[in-house]
């Protein structure tokens, strides 16, 4: 947790603070189009994601930096 893959199948990384419900994560991200090359929807809430202690990652919503607690 917490990491969204919006329709378009770009990743989308969340503080937990921020981490949309699975309703509202549909409404904002899911029907944005069909992935790269056409292959279709490639939504994904609450999908696997890097360890964010390892590098530098940032809430999609905050801006803040991700750390181990984010993970």
């Amino acid at each position: 947790m917490p990491r969204i893959y919006n329709s378009l199948s770009d990743p989308l990384d969340f503080c937990r603070a921020c981490f949309p419900d699975s309703v509202r994560a549909e409404t904002l991200y899911a029907h944005l189009g069909d992935g790269p090359d056409g292959r279709g929807n490639c939504y994904g809430w609450n999908d696997d994601h890097p360890d964010y202690a390892d590098d530098e990652y940032f809430c999609e919503n905050c801006g803040n930096v991700l750390t181990a607690r984010d993970n």
